[in-house]
């Protein structure tokens, strides 16, 4: 069985896990790979080989990733030595870890969880301890409890058991897949508009659509991909709590965000400004730290319609702890949300809010 072990994003781990070894691998050719590949050059290593899928790499034979040269596990020559090699695990799905963990052709492989950095303070758990604590009590579910401690483990370079409850399925699951709810589906933060589409599978049939997207290049895709289909309203507007603008950091990718020194001024918007009369069934948000700001700028929509919420919870170190009181206040008279929260991901992202509606 092979073994997880946890490499931190800093010079003396790194250089204490990785000094000696003759070859530095991921485990993985994609996005979380790419992130990885940039932090291991920031701190003066060079990234060797990357292995792949037997399956992929059949399909891709011969093919390189970034000058890097691809093999698998069968072909990568000299074979894998534990002694020799250190592989890092960068493929973002848990499923797949959970089966090369099984997989004994590897004794071990090092996961950089904190790859992408968002929580600025590691003690900060500690700190506001009395508000952890009381977050996690609104969570109705013991496995929602389980990765509610196992994420905060992780952020202290624990991450057995942060892997042991991560799971599949973000956004649209056995807990948000309650039957067809109509109305609109709401996807701030929609990048290409891929999350709408695997809505509309999930329900099985089409709805109307709100995306906002205020990155530019992201928003001009976005508007080709559906502009024959008169059922989305694309908007190159940022979620908020008040309409204005605001400074933005553009990077025609999915992790754009708002934030000061930005290098563009982009409008921001609310919910219940855009929405109107129009009823909402479900609304994502994963829009890089202004998760709470958009859930302010919904308030009337959410009070009156109770729509299905997932809300990412990762981008800020307080998230947790604001975001989960908020929702929990905001049900109406005799209405009320089941919450939960799930892991979607191998390393600090992808952690999801799921508000589900229910009647007292």
């Amino acid at each position: 069985m092979m073994q997880i072990k946890a490499l931190n994003k800093d010079a003396e781990s790194l250089k204490k896990h990785l000094a000696g070894k003759k070859r530095i691998m991921t485990y993985g050719a994609g996005a979380l790979a790419n992130d990885i590949k940039i932090v291991l050059e920031k701190f003066g290593y060079k990234l060797d080989c990357a292995i792949v899928d037997d399956e992929y790499y059949n399909e891709k034979a011969g093919a390189t990733w970034e000058d890097i040269t691809v093999a698998s596990l069968k072909t990568l020559r000299p074979p894998y030595s534990p002694e020799s090699d250190a592989v890092i695990w960068a493929i973002a799905s848990p499923e797949k870890l959970h089966g090369c963990m099984e997989d004994d052709r590897m004794t071990e492989c090092f996961l950089i969880w904190n790859v992408n950095d968002f929580w600025d303070d590691r003690d900060y758990p500690a700190v506001h301890r009395e508000e952890f604590d009381s977050a996690k009590e609104l969570l109705c579910d013991e496995y929602s409890r389980k990765v509610f401690d196992s994420y905060i483990e992780a952020q202290k370079g624990n991450v057995e058991e942060d892997i042991r409850y991560s799971t599949e399925g973000a956004y649209f699951n056995n807990l948000t897949g309650g039957g067809y709810r109509e109305g609109a589906f709401l996807d701030c933060g929609a990048y290409d508009g891929q999350s709408a589409f695997d809505y509309m599978k999930f329900i099985g049939q089409e709805c109307k659509v709100y995306a906002f997207e205020p990155d530019q290049m992201n928003y001009r895709k976005l508007a080709d991909r559906v502009k024959n289909r008169s059922h989305f309203i694309c908007l190159n507007k940022g979620c908020y709590s008040s309409e204005k603008q605001m400074s933005f950091a553009a990077n025609a990718d999915m992790s754009s965000s708002l934030q000061e020194g930005g290098n563009e001024i982009v409008e921001v918007t609310t919910i219940d400004g855009v929405v109107g009369e129009d009823k909402v069934a479900f609304i994502k948000l994963d829009i890089e730290g202004a998760e709470l700001e958009a859930l302010k700028g919904a308030r009337k929509v959410i009070r009156r319609d109770m729509p299905v919420l997932a809300v990412s919870a990762y981008h800020k170190q307080e998230d947790l702890i604001t975001l989960l009181p908020y929702i929990s206040e905001l049900c109406g008279r005799n209405k009320r949300y089941k919450l939960y929260l799930r892991h979607h991901g191998v390393v600090q992202t992808e952690l999801v809010i799921y508000a589900i509606p229910f009647e007292d």
